[in-house]
């Protein structure tokens, strides 16, 4: 069975605005008594309406604001009024103020802003402060980087022998020192008795591998390197540098060629009584 479906408020125009071909308007449209006909006959089809809708009575508007003006009997002119009627009100717009709502304050703060540019923070950037920590760094990597360019220059025969100065030095610093010396160390001792980089941190190497006797500790110089030095040694000075590297070797050097200066003399007196 197919149920029956309330009239709505599109069926209730619809039957107010056929209601207007069963009234008579042949005789005398603007007369009193055919406007009256036709506001009765609107309320009798309008209230017979609302009695069969389902719609609620708050929504749906009492007769009295549904009227007919009496100028004009056509149903064109049917109005429900809604707010201020007074002649020209709507039409007057005032200008347009500023809006201060917080969105508005938002998009114009938005708006305003400039795009990201890493390029011009990175210009900005001020230079970094340099430290005497990483001064003295600095000052240290290019004094070795001279002393190591120095000692690659020295020329010396690969398979040739040290001689007895050279080799008095070296065992020196091998047996009273350290049996590990850095790279800035073999450099220095290179330069002092004049044998190639090469040739020394070899001689190194090799009197390991023959000769490993002794106790080591590892410190850390005070260039920053990690070494390790006979115990000995620790007793002559704690703290090891370069520095202090470089001129105890050239001082035992320097006695060596002493002695050897001294012998060399007195051969040559002994030689000459004879």
């Amino acid at each position: 069975m197919i149920s029956q479906v309330s009239p709505g408020p599109l069926h209730l125009l619809a039957t107010v605005a056929s209601s207007q071909t069963h009234l008579d308007y042949v005789s005398d449209p603007s007369s009193p008594s055919s406007t009256s006909d036709l506001n009765d006959a609107l309320d009798h089809s309008f209230s017979s309406e609302i009695s069969t809708t389902s719609l609620p009575r708050s929504i749906i508007p009492s007769s009295a604001h549904i009227s007919l003006h009496s100028s004009s009997p056509s149903l064109a002119n049917l109005h429900i009024p809604c707010g201020d009627n007074s002649p020209g009100a709507g039409t007057n717009f005032g200008p347009l103020r500023r809006s201060n709502s917080s969105n508005y304050i938002l998009c114009a703060e938005l708006s305003s802003l400039k795009p990201y540019n890493t390029r011009s923070l990175r210009k900005k950037v001020s230079p970094k402060v340099v430290t005497p920590k990483l001064d003295s760094q600095r000052r240290i990597k290019k004094k070795r980087e001279e002393l190591l360019d120095k000692a690659k220059k020295i020329k010396s025969l690969d398979n040739s022998p040290v001689n007895d100065r050279q080799f008095l030095v070296l065992r020196m610093v091998y047996d009273q020192i350290t049996m590990y010396p850095s790279e800035a160390w073999i450099v220095l001792v290179a330069i002092i008795i004049n044998r190639s980089f090469r040739q020394v941190k070899n001689w190194f190497s090799n009197e390991r591998q023959k000769n490993r006797v002794g106790e080591v500790v590892s410190i850390q110089s005070e260039e920053g390197d990690k070494v390790r030095v006979r115990s000995e040694a620790l007793k002559v000075c704690a703290e090891w540098s370069d520095e202090f590297f470089e001129a105890v070797v050239m001082i035992h050097n320097f006695k060596i060629l002493r002695n050897f200066g001294w012998q060399a003399n007195k051969s040559t007196k002994s030689a000459s009584y004879i």
